[in-house]
């Protein structure tokens, strides 16, 4: 159970929850890509499953309401669970190296979109429940085949104008509803042993020791260096998911 690389797994959920409680997001975004390292992103996907399913309970639960969130942001919910149960069903079944590069791509154009003239500003104002739901089903079928859905979801966001509060809770909610359905998901194919349950189990307790780290300097972040950290954040996941794609 506690193989060469047991303390760098240790370190990486350690990291990827105090990250997640600095922001109030980001779990995956952290650990996945440094799991896949040495590990089959398939393998790396089910190791932050429970951890991410965790803290963002807990990131919603903090300044949010489950009711509050579901009755103003279901139609986005729901794109997100039908695009998750798609994508998953890719990356168990289907699985391919290359599915990192939709993530990347898809941060590239957000961060470009002033010099590509891209923008969601005049859709969300004339079809906001329309934009809304697609890229619910973006993310989520993203955030399946690839395990890192904030960067649609942070494009939609922005968009809307939400505050940090918001923001988080929407995040946090549909992040649950992609974990939700993939570890129903891979639990039907099998995918769950004793040992790697026990090692899941650990990664749990040792994320919420990092997120309880990171959320005390969260509160101190004001919006627009908030902002400031989803924008710079993106750019590194970005150029990173490229690099490892073709030589890692």
């Amino acid at each position: 159970m506690f193989g060469e690389f047991f303390l760098f797994e240790v370190l990486i959920v350690l990291v990827a929850g105090f990250f997640h409680g600095i922001v109030g997001f980001g779990f995956p975004m952290i650990a996945t890509p440094l799991f896949v390292l040495f590990l089959d992103l398939k393998l790396a996907v089910l190791y932050t499953l429970f951890p991410t399913l965790v803290t963002n309970i807990i990131s919603l639960k903090k300044e949010n309401s489950f009711g509050d969130i579901w009755k103003e942001f279901w139609p986005l919910i729901v794109s997100v669970m039908v695009g998750s149960i798609i994508g998953t069903h890719l990356l168990v079944v289907y699985y391919n190296h290359y599915y990192k590069l939709i993530v990347a791509g898809v941060m590239l154009l957000y961060l470009n979109k002033e010099r590509l003239r891209f923008s969601l500003t005049h859709a969300v104002a004339k079809q906001k429940k329309s934009v809304t739901v697609i890229m619910g089903l973006i993310s989520g079928l993203v955030g399946g085949m690839a395990n890192i859905m904030s960067p649609v979801l942070i494009m939609l966001i922005l968009e809307l104008k939400l505050d940090k509060k918001h923001a988080i809770g929407v995040m946090s909610f549909c992040f649950i509803a992609n974990k939700t359905l993939q570890i129903l998901i891979f639990g039907y194919h099998g995918s769950f042993t004793v040992e790697n349950s026990t090692l899941i189990t650990l990664f749990v307790a040792i994320s919420l020791i990092g997120f309880w780290i990171g959320n005390k300097i969260h509160e101190r972040i004001d919006e627009k260096l908030y902002t400031m950290i989803l924008n710079r954040l993106l750019w590194v996941i970005s150029f990173y998911l490229i690099f490892s794609t073709f030589y890692m």
